[in-house]
């Protein structure tokens, strides 16, 4: 048995082929030469049928080779907000409008009282309606997702649904499971939860790979919602931190978490149950902007170390969590902002940022369990990670293959099987490292923890 996830990213096309305990088969991608056609501020925008040349060419060689072709379902995950205009046959009439593009100021404006928080012009419903305003669009244009899109290409028709994480920017009510009773009079498909059959790869396709007949084609995911399929995290109270750029959380939950601030937001999970998250400007983008590679820097130093800097560790005015607060300026105690002393005080700060986060959602009726799935670039430092465990007072779990392309084929297992997602996870995701917490905190790393609470508007 084969699944294959395909991520389509900003960048470029990643196919994963796995085996059914998440065994990786093949791994092929390639980049976009083309990653924003727009030289205007704020337009981000790609041509599509560039997609589908670079997929064509990464599945052609990754199926050249016989043994990768007994693959039994397909599913796709793409960026979250990004759409473009088709004719009925899938052609587009247009350029696909990405996940950063925030052209759409007005429409979002109009749009606001159909999310339940606010619109944002990067929502995927302010950008189709700036298309139906400016781009003379004939009547029966359709509006596909970049995950649709795609879909409509492997089986050769657009008579399909889409999936409810794509669907949520375009005005899918999560709670009632129906499209918006307020939208515009706008051409949507029906929409479907991720990890379903949705369809079947079309004959043309099938016969030049060389697949056997009936492949099977699932309805997929944006990237941020695969990736998390793919984290270890699978059943209610558990939850996974994502630290790249900035810091991002993201767990299960068996009922929805409710935040008048916006702090915490909710999608949908596969199996019914809710998915509460958020994001920080916090996260590793200090540790880039500031110098040395981490490990290097951090060679032979002891997790123990406390630092005499206290840092807010990101590099932008503004918080979105664990508080909301639009003119932030992010704070530094401390000699200079270089050197041994600067970074653990970093990495101490990002530990802090993700253990306010938790707070903050325990005190909003959340579940916390006693692990946290550790994926993003930070999970890479050892240093980081054991200092993180110690102030969470949690085992930390490092899944091997926490990429958006692993989500994409355990959706594909999990349409394939009729199972759980949740399921197929803990079946098909391994942990490579597990970091367990020392048996106490430090008293001074909690005096720390409590200076730097109070420096923070909370």
């Amino acid at each position: 048995m084969a699944f294959l996830g395909i991520d389509l990213g900003t960048g470029g096309v990643r196919c994963l082929l796995v085996d059914d305990v998440g065994h990786i088969i093949a791994d092929h991608s390639r980049s976009l030469e083309n990653i924003n056609l727009s030289n205007i501020p704020g337009h981000s925008e790609q041509d599509a049928t560039e997609w589908i040349r670079l997929l064509d060419a990464v599945l052609t060689e990754l199926f050249s080779e016989p043994k990768h072709r007994f693959v039994q379902s397909i599913a796709v995950d793409s960026t979250s907000g990004t759409i473009l205009p088709v004719g009925p046959s899938g052609n587009p009439r247009g350029r696909a409008l990405l996940h950063n593009d925030v052209r759409a100021v007005e429409e979002a404006f109009a749009c606001k009282d159909i999310f339940p928080d606010s619109c944002s012009p990067t929502f995927s419903l302010p950008k189709i309606l700036w298309m139906k305003n400016h781009l003379n669009l004939p009547e029966d244009t359709l509006f596909l997702h970049a995950t649709d899109f795609i879909n409509s290409w492997l089986v050769g028709h657009t008579e399909l649904p889409t999936d409810f994480t794509n669907a949520m920017k375009s005005g899918f009510d999560l709670e009632a499971g129906t499209w918006s009773s307020c939208l515009p009079q706008v051409n949507l498909p029906l929409v479907s939860p991720p990890g379903q059959i949705i369809g079947e790869l079309a004959k043309d396709n099938t016969s030049r790979w060389g697949l056997p007949k009936g492949v099977k084609l699932i309805s997929g995911a944006t990237d941020s919602n695969a990736a998390f399929y793919a984290s270890g995290a699978c059943f209610p109270g558990e939850w996974s931190t994502t630290i790249g750029t900035t810091l991002a959380i993201k767990g299960i939950s068996q009922e929805k978490i409710p935040d008048p601030l916006g702090r915490i937001y909710c999608h949908r999970h596969p199996d019914g149950y809710w998915l509460p998250g958020g994001a920080s400007n916090a996260g590793g983008e200090i540790l880039r902007i500031h110098g040395k590679e981490l490990n290097e820097l951090a060679s032979g130093v002891s997790h123990n170390t406390i630092p005499s800097s206290l840092v807010y560790p990101s590099v932008r005015k503004g918080e979105r969590l664990p508080f909301t607060h639009s003119s932030f300026e992010p704070f530094f105690q401390g000699g200079c902002k270089s050197g041994l002393d600067y970074l653990l005080g970093c990495l101490e700060g990002i530990a802090f940022v993700e253990y306010l986060s938790y707070e903050l959602l325990e005190q909003l009726g959340a579940e916390v369990g006693g692990r946290i799935y550790a994926t993003g670039g930070a999970a890479t430092s050892e240093i980081g990670l054991q200092i993180r465990a110690d102030i969470l007072q949690k085992s930390l779990h490092v899944p091997s293959h926490p990429h958006s392309a692993m989500g994409a084929a355990i959706l594909a297992a999990a349409g394939f099987y009729q199972k759980k997602v949740g399921d197929v996870s803990k079946e098909m995701v391994s942990i490579k490292e597990v970091i367990e917490p020392s048996a106490m905190v430090d008293s001074l790393r909690k005096e720390r923890l409590e200076k730097f609470r109070s420096l923070c508007p909370i």
